[in-house]
């Protein structure tokens, strides 16, 4: 274990305590009234069964279109998570759609377009064609995406419809979405907290209700921990299954595309497999999703924490009891459970720290593509930071100066610990095999104040490890704490084994109720 990193943690642990009562304060104060509730029926319909009913002319899809889109207008005002919508083009798609049903065969609609005429929504950094692409940075504010990003290009194919492109933190580098464009987006749970990030902006417009699915992005958790944070699914896969073309920001590594993922998120677990299939494209037939699983014959490990580390934030006693629910859960039902123990789990964020200090090109928020050989001055925009004058936020400025020492360990210390995650790897691999999970917290609290993250930053250790390892994780929702916020925790698995993660998410969601409408 690191010294330094064991003092930073606590360090920022006690900064968080001693600023609590300014961060009450400046984060707003709780929503008094009812968050709306969900009064059309087509709203509450799995991306599957909807497409059946759609292909049944059961519904029209411009029908569903048009509901999403009242239900993100009643919404988003209370979260702020739009960028850009484009429901008019939607809404020509939708009726295209149903022109396509009415002269066509249903076996055909199935085998060439397995979810026609259902609508989804965009984390803006994943690139959908004419919709802006900035990154939250005010640099690249007028950028708009010439092309779909190929997840996304997939899934339009398959006849999804996009309703808009949703809000990140600049560049993507914060568990907060904020930015200077589009502002801050609130957890529709709880108006004082945070939706989470990157992907906060899809978190909170399915947590909401006001999305049935959408494409997200994660580099140490960006998917996982809104998901967690807004009460959904959230699905990293193995690392490569699904390609990252198209993402913005992105790095001439080779092992950046090995930390990046882009993966679904979603209300029902059922939609996962199918969304899954259809985004991995040719790598679809290597994650064998249409092979049947039978969840008895799926092996339990489970962990409540990374093991004994004074630097790291302590899980909450209410997401440790709703693991332990799950895991005898499955105990009572004749599945095999067992503690795991790996040998250097306690040293995840060591382990994690590495494989980022490791890459040679990380991107940079003070890159403005009209001007690339600028070099804004670090000390100076962090005082403007301070004054609420710099066009960057403070986040994307204080990961800079993160990425910027990029030393965090010598030479023969890098080189331990990343010889270390490969052995953690392996033995990760080897003990999971093709019929194991790991039950694991996808973050130590419920979702945070604003402003809390930099206090909570060792937190994402639990999520950036299966980053840093290549291993794919399916955040499941479990219910709420002692404060009615959303808790669940991650279904880890060997690489290309993703089906098991998504099996038991399915039995768990079936368990336990899922996502659960705010209230």
């Amino acid at each position: 274990m690191e010294l330094w990193l064991i003092c930073l943690g606590l360090f920022l642990r006690l900064a968080n305590v001693l600023l609590k009562p300014i961060v009450a304060f400046i984060g707003g104060t709780k929503r008094t009234t009812p968050f709306p509730e969900i009064r059309n029926d087509m709203l509450n319909i799995p991306a599957v069964d909807l497409a059946e009913r759609i292909r049944n002319k059961e519904l029209r899809s411009e029908d569903v279109v048009r509901a999403y889109i009242e239900r993100i207008r009643e919404v988003n005002p209370l979260i702020n998570a739009v960028v850009e919508e484009r429901f008019e083009a939607a809404i020509e798609e939708a009726r295209k759609a149903d022109a396509l049903i009415g002269d066509t065969q249903p076996l055909w609609l199935i085998k060439n377009y397995p979810l026609l005429g259902v609508p989804f929504t965009v984390k803006e950094s994943c690139g959908l064609r004419g919709a802006p692409i900035t990154g939250g940075s005010l640099a690249r504010k007028d950028r708009r995406a010439t092309a779909d990003g190929e997840a996304v290009a997939l899934l339009r194919t398959a006849g999804c419809i996009p309703l808009l492109v949703s809000n990140t933190p600049e560049y993507c580098l914060n568990w907060e979405s904020y930015n200077h464009i589009t502002g801050r987006t609130l957890n529709p749970y709880d108006s004082r907290r945070t939706a989470g990030g990157s992907s906060g902006g899809e978190g909170a417009l399915i947590g909401a209700g006001a999305s049935l699915f959408g494409v997200g992005s994660d580099v140490a958790g960006s998917i996982r921990v809104p998901a967690h944070f807004n009460g959904i699914f959230g699905h990293k896969p193995t690392a490569g299954a699904i390609s990252i073309h198209g993402h913005f920001p992105m790095s001439t590594d080779e092992k950046f595309a090995r930390l990046l993922t882009v993966g679904p998120m979603s209300r029902y677990a059922k939609d996962l497999p199918t969304l899954l299939h259809i985004m991995a494209g040719q790598n679809a037939s290597r994650l064998r999703l249409d092979e049947v699983v039978c969840t008895k014959d799926i092996r339990i490990y489970y962990a409540d924490d990374m093991g004994f580390n004074p630097g790291h934030v302590p899980v909450d006693d209410d997401i440790k009891m709703a693991l332990y629910r799950a895991v005898q859960y499955f105990k009572g039902h004749g599945l095999a459970t067992e503690r795991a123990d790996f040998e250097y789990l306690p040293e995840g964020m060591e382990l994690a720290f590495s494989v980022l200090q490791s890459l040679e090109d990380v991107p940079s928020i003070f890159h403005h593509p009209d001007n690339p050989k600028a070099t804004p001055s670090l000390p100076l925009e962090l005082i403007r930071c301070a004054l609420g004058q710099s066009r960057y936020s403070l986040a994307g400025v204080m990961f800079y100066v993160i990425f910027g020492l990029r030393h965090f360990f010598s030479a023969d210390r890098l080189e331990m610990y990343l010889d270390r995650a490969s052995k953690l790897r392996e033995q990760m691999i080897e003990t999971l095999g093709t019929d194991g999970v790991l039950f694991f917290p996808t973050y130590p609290t419920a979702a945070l104040r604003h402003y809390e993250s930099f206090g909570h930053i060792m937190g994402v250790g639990y999520t950036m490890l299966f980053n840093a390892l290549g291993l794919p994780a399916t955040h499941v929702p479990l219910g709420f704490d002692r404060n009615g916020l959303p808790i669940g925790i991650q279904i880890v698995a060997a690489p290309y084994q993703d089906r098991l993660g998504l099996c038991i998410a399915r039995e768990l969601e079936a368990a336990f109720g899922g996502w659960q409408a705010p209230k």
